[in-house]
């Protein structure tokens, strides 16, 4: 939150600001947000600032932040009331009336885009965490910056501008975006398949032996899992996958958030077995019977033999949960990332939210 808040108060006069977040309740943020795109007369920035929200989202900061971007805008005009978007001054706050970009569901998309921040232009994050309390103090969440890469910045800000035309109506709402070591995957999908479920398609490019180099461990390609959510028909078969892939030869890690109860006892089974390793971070802090810290990110790295490449080091991040909605009903985003680097710093948070957040299943 410090991260993308602090983004927020380096940009210059006249940039502009893109947010995408299911949920947003922080005054810090709020603030940010409002000096951001006041005139410069009145101590602001002047900076276009445009959020798309979640139709659930109703709190007090949210809807400071609706009444000071959209007070120059249209009469109301839409399902939820609101007022027609980007006034005289480019601002707006909206509330998508189900997936902005696809038939119901909802908007669960993480994203926070700047056409210029500091001393760098074209900066996109992508994150697991929303701009709420809950983000910052109740879950472990990851958050990836990219910056200088003009065409990635411009594809985000045609999603953004897809989302705030809140329609199901687009050709293809599911898209995808490669630029150099990034792969950007832009939800939902509208009829899906276990065949075409991009995940199942990640998987199947697993070989789990023949890794070279310093990859995978010793000849064996290693998978590394943290999930929030993870449930239903798709969960399972995603489950499965793994499981296959273990016996293969797969060193499969996983770290787990909120599973149902079925993929939770599909791989505590496994777990005790001895087949894979899995530990739980679900966390009742105040005794009231209620979980109230757990893994919220959702990510999957692999190192070995992956997509032809014998040493490979994948990192697939973003805010989608392995669920049925997710995959087809939500706005959401995944970020591949071709990176050592990214690969060993996700595998230090992985490794420390095993040590000291976690607790072993099996053994």
């Amino acid at each position: 939150m410090n991260h993308v808040e602090a983004t927020i108060d380096s940009t210059p006069q006249g940039a502009t600001i893109l947010i995408s977040t299911y949920l947003l309740d922080r005054k810090a943020t709020v603030d940010k947000l409002i000096r951001a795109a006041k005139p410069i007369a009145e101590g602001g920035r002047a900076n276009s600032v445009q959020v798309v929200m979640d139709k659930f989202i109703d709190n007090r900061q949210s809807r400071r932040l609706m009444n000071a971007l959209n007070a120059d805008n249209d009469t109301p005009v839409d399902l939820l009331g609101q007022r027609t978007r980007g006034g005289p001054d480019r601002s707006f706050a909206y509330k998508c009336v189900g997936s902005c970009r696809g038939a119901g569901g909802n908007n669960h998309a993480k994203f926070y885009a700047f056409s210029a921040a500091g001393t760098s232009s074209h900066v996109v994050m992508v994150s697991s965490a929303n701009l709420n309390a809950g983000g910052a103090f109740l879950g472990y969440n990851d958050l990836f910056t990219m910056a200088g890469n003009k065409a990635i910045y411009d594809k985000y800000a045609v999603i953004h501008n897809e989302m705030r035309d809140d329609t199901d109506k687009d050709v293809d709402a599911y898209q995808t975006f490669n630029s150099g070591r990034f792969e950007n995957r832009f939800f939902p999908m509208r009829y899906p398949t276990k065949a075409t479920d991009p995940v199942m398609q990640d998987l199947s490019r697993v070989r789990c032996l023949g890794a070279t180099g310093a990859a995978g461990r010793n000849g064996r390609t290693a998978l590394n899992i943290s999930m929030f959510w993870w449930a239903g028909e798709r969960g399972m078969y995603i489950t499965d996958r793994l499981l296959r892939l273990q016996k293969a030869g797969c060193i499969v890690s996983v770290i787990i958030g909120a599973p149902s109860r079925e993929v939770a006892a599909v791989l505590r089974h496994a777990a005790w077995q001895g087949r894979i390793k899995l530990y739980d971070t679900r966390v009742d802090r105040n005794g009231d019977g209620k979980i109230d810290l757990r893994v919220h990110s959702k990510y999957l790295l692999i190192n070995g033999n992956y997509a032809g490449d014998t040493s490979a080091w994948q990192v697939y991040t973003g805010s989608q949960n392995w669920t049925n909605g997710a995959l087809h009903r939500a706005d959401e985003i995944m970020l591949g990332i071709k990176s050592r680097h990214a690969y060993a710093t996700y595998m230090t948070n992985w490794n420390n939210i095993r040590r000291t957040a976690s607790r072993q299943i099996g053994g």
